[in-house]
């Protein structure tokens, strides 16, 4: 904290010498400014980095472009790593273009690498291929017109290149893979050349973790092994200690590479060791000791959310206080404006108050009337929607743990255990989908907003029809449905027997158990019915479905999967206001049978 004061002393007095001597040199002046920043940066203190650059850039000439560009340079790194690359890539493409037009090519390839590293950190690899390969042209020109030029910034560009396409190469199929990784391998292994000719002992370390990526996405396992043995030796002789865990990852050593990243504060990394360690342990069988590194990593996952939570808040902050710097400014070049718009500012705002009062006084009498319909009706919603959203979030929240792992781990999955995790991914998106089409029918009823469309209707092909729509929670718990239906004609609202069959299809996979049957046919002339095999329900849940006005007591599922206690009450309202009827049978620990009625059509409709 000390030398945090220390330094923001320093460029607050020299900010003060900056724009207030006249006769100080311009350019030195901006630099100190700059590298003051920079080492502000550095510490961690991005937002008073940014201030500071943005104060010292409004005090720089529209004309001095070279000076304007040391700011843009700092101003880019800052943003890079607060994570606002909406703003980096703008102050990086301002440095760019005047790298272009100055001619500098040593400088135009710092500034197309920056760009490329910043266009990578937001996904945008293709992009960065395109700036690197733009840059390394750039340095093989440098060197082949200068003997003495450094082909350091050659292998730096490489190295960028060869991450950047392993990068890319992660979301392709294994056919498109090999390619790109040939070239990341080619890429790489020339920038270890370049790094061990220049004696370059860190860089050396980073390049041979790399290619350790490499070779593992290669699927070479020992040569994989060996590299990253090799880095790992190389890191901790260079105290690099983001590449000595990443090589423990990489080696499978989570254990040590868990206790490192704890002690240097790495929590991603930590967290990736740690969620490794608790899947090794369940593998084993051996559950106090995955129940111990489960419940850190849970804490690691919540840390990193708050960290994630503080990133976008510094962000916003960030953006207010220069929003606020460049109005202040503005606000002094045109102070006698300012006035005449304050003053009919508060006329205006005067005569609003009024009004506003004089609506408040109106509205509060509208709600003394209303006053008891208004918070016992707003109460039931509450909790109605407050239940669908608590079951909407967990979903959500279930597959974000998923795909994290999914993506995090993905080089360490089979085939097969990625496409049960895909498929957990599904099905989660399928009962999210369901919710918010049980909403929306909520939603319509309760304002009396649903419009109707009887049509002539063949029921057995409708149940073939919505039987895709679950396939993916079938497929979860081995469940099996079998169609007795035969042709027969109805007339109903297409949309409302559609979403009343999904919900009783899903209501029967939810209470059935792994392996089980569930059997939808068509009893002629003009019901069709669901069964399943599954916990049944007492009498006193039946005779509730089949009369209560609100919520249902909800009941978990075999797998313990969540409800609303809305999903039958909507299928027996839209059949009653389609005209329809809805009848339960159950008997606990047997099963469940829901037959609906439907009007009856002797032939079907030309429409």
């Amino acid at each position: 904290m000390m030398v945090m004061n220390k330094h923001i002393y320093t460029i607050v007095v020299g900010f003060a010498v900056f724009i207030g001597t006249a006769r100080a040199d311009l350019r030195t002046t901006s630099l100190a400014l700059v590298d003051s920043a920079y080492a502000l940066a550095m510490e961690g203190n991005l937002p008073q980095a940014l201030l500071i650059n943005n104060e010292g850039l409004q005090a720089v000439p529209k004309d001095s472009t070279a000076i304007r560009c040391e700011f843009y340079s700092c101003l880019l790194y800052c943003y890079h790593r607060l994570g606002d690359y909406e703003q980096a890539l703008r102050y990086g493409e301002l440095c760019l273009d005047f790298d272009e037009q100055q001619g500098d090519s040593a400088n135009l390839s710092a500034s197309l690498g920056n760009l490329a590293g910043i266009y990578s950190s937001a996904g945008k690899q293709e992009v960065a291929i395109e700036y690197l390969e733009r840059a390394i042209a750039i340095e093989q020109s440098l060197i082949q017109a200068d003997s003495t030029h450094t082909a350091k910034s050659l292998a730096i560009r490489e190295a960028m290149l060869g991450e950047v396409l392993l990068a890319k190469a992660k979301n392709l199929s294994a056919a498109e893979q090999a390619p790109l990784l040939q070239r990341a391998l080619s890429l790489t292994q020339d920038a270890l050349t370049i790094d061990r000719d220049h004696d370059r002992r860190l860089q050396e370390g980073m390049r041979l973790a790399q290619l350790g990526h490499i070779y593992a996405a290669l699927g070479q396992g020992e040569k994989a092994r060996e590299y990253n043995e090799q880095a790992l030796g190389i890191a901790r002789e260079t105290n690099n200690l983001m590449t000595e865990v990443l090589c423990l990852l990489q080696l499978e050593r989570y254990a040590e590479a868990a206790e490192l990243a704890h002690e240097k504060g790495l929590l991603k990394q930590e967290y990736e060791a740690c969620d490794k360690l608790y899947a090794r342990a369940k593998a084993a069988r051996q559950p106090a000791e995955a129940l111990r590194w489960l419940e850190r990593t849970r804490t690691l996952h919540e840390q990193l959310q708050n960290e994630e939570t503080q990133r976008q808040l510094t962000i916003a902050q960030v953006r207010y206080d220069t929003f606020r710097k460049e109005q202040q400014l503005a606000e002094q070049q045109q102070e006698l404006q300012r006035k005449q718009v304050r003053e009919k500012l508060l006329i205006t705002f005067s005569v609003l108050s009024v009004i506003v009062v004089l609506l408040l006084v109106a509205v509060a009498l509208l709600l003394r009337k209303n006053k008891r319909a208004i918070e016992k009706s707003a109460e039931d919603k509450k909790r109605q929607y407050g239940i669908l959203s608590h079951d909407l979030r967990n979903p959500v929240m279930a597959q974000q743990h998923l795909l994290r792992q999914l993506y995090t781990d993905y080089d360490n999955y089979t085939p097969d255990e990625a496409h049960t995790l895909i498929g957990q991914l599904l099905a989660g998106s399928d009962n999210q989908l369901a919710l918010l089409r049980n909403l929306q029918e909520m939603v319509q009823l309760d304002r009396h907003a649903r419009v109707f469309h009887p049509v002539q209707l063949d029921l057995a092909a409708l149940i073939r029809d919505t039987l895709p729509d679950v396939q993916s929670a079938t497929m979860l718990k081995h469940i099996t449905i079998s169609v007795q239906a035969e042709r027969m004609f109805v007339t109903a609202d297409r949309d409302v027997l559609r979403t009343v069959l999904r919900n009783l299809l899903s209501n029967a996979i939810k209470f059935s158990p792994q392996g089980s049957t569930i059997e939808v046919g068509t009893i002629v002339p003009d019901s069709f019915y669901v069964r399943d095999y599954g916990i049944g329900m007492s009498p006193e849940k039946q005779q509730q479905i089949l009369t209560a006005s609100k919520q249902v007591q909800p009941s978990s599922g075999t797998e313990g999967e969540s409800g609303t206690g809305y999903g039958l009450l909507l299928c027996r309202e839209l059949l009653r206001q389609n005209g329809s009827s809805m009848d339960v049978t159950s008997v606990v620990g047997e099963g469940t049978t829901i037959t609906c009625k439907i009007n009856h059509s002797e032939s079907p409709s030309k429409n």
